[in-house]
């Protein structure tokens, strides 16, 4: 499996240990039949996108830190 994910805030020692305890996991869950090659090939595909409060987080900050005052 190659490598699904890229966290920059890790060294690449960390993200291939990473790497390594996710795949091992989902490795588990196959063999126990929580997930299928089906299950899993849906996953792989899946675009990853930032949650909403995420996203919204600029806007609450440039309200607040970024306007110049004017009094």
């Amino acid at each position: 499996m190659p490598a699904f994910f890229e966290a920059k805030s890790l060294t690449p020692d960390e993200q291939k240990r990473l790497a390594a305890e996710v795949e091992k996991r989902i490795s588990e869950k196959m063999k126990d039949g929580a997930l299928t090659e089906r299950d899993v090939r849906e996953i792989e595909e899946m675009r990853l996108k930032p949650l909403p409060d995420i996203q919204d987080v600029q806007n609450v900050y440039e309200d607040h830190l970024f306007k110049e005052d004017n009094d």
